[in-house]
């Protein structure tokens, strides 16, 4: 589906978009294949979803297994600073809130 450089001009303002007139001819053909490319997708059956507990197809999955987690040492090793066994990281500051600004008051 062919747009026509009007309708790109109307999508390119409701995204606040400035385009040449080159873009615009250029943009009309790139977005009639997206739209021919969304038209081909739609005509296509949807899948069935695949059986509960069935595995995707092609993919094999590894089984759960409980394995020991990293050392705290070897982990720590490749630590950028630690304290006392612990991970340091930078501190993280809020910027401090504002109170919210009053209207002035009008005397009568």
């Amino acid at each position: 589906m062919a747009l026509t450089p009007d309708q790109v001009r109307k999508i390119a303002h409701l995204a606040r978009l400035r385009l040449s007139p080159e873009e615009e001819a250029r943009f009309a053909a790139q977005l009639g294949q997206i739209v021919d490319y969304i038209d081909q997708l739609a005509r296509l059956a949807p899948a069935s979803p695949p059986e509960e507990g069935a595995p995707l197809a092609g993919l094999a999955e590894a089984a759960d297994a409980v394995v020991p987690c990293l050392p705290r040492e070897a982990f720590l090793a490749n630590a950028p600073a630690a304290i006392d066994g612990f991970l340091l990281v930078p501190e993280v500051k809020r910027a401090p809130e504002r109170a919210p600004e009053r209207a002035p008051e009008r005397h009568a």
